[in-house]
């Protein structure tokens, strides 16, 4: 497989070779917060990425190009789409614990 993908490198064709396991998050029951109304308790899934920040100069050369902290996304559980602008998510403040004692 992986000679066939490098064979095809460049090629419009290798898009069908490249597969990905869906990834299906608990659901969590929560509750929005939207303009200080707190919403009835929805079944929701949360998603994680990551901000990053790329600048560039006048000449085009990279200035900074680095990831700068985690982001958390909740959504209702029956959205398919996820756009914060669009009120359909919120962004979350991620706490990150260690599971050992110190």
């Amino acid at each position: 497989m992986r000679e066939t993908l490098m064979e095809l490198q460049g090629n419009p064709t290798r898009a069908r070779f490249i597969l990905m396991k869906k990834i299906t998050p608990p659901v969590i029951r929560n509750r929005f917060v939207k303009r200080g109304v707190m919403s009835e308790e929805l079944e929701t899934v949360a998603e994680i990425g990551l901000y990053s920040v790329f600048c560039t100069d006048s000449t085009g050369s990279i200035v900074r190009n680095e990831v700068v902290g985690p982001l958390v996304r909740t959504k209702n559980s029956l959205e398919n789409e996820g756009g914060v602008l669009v009120g359909i998510s919120a962004i979350d403040s991620p706490l990150f614990v260690s599971s050992h004692d110190p």
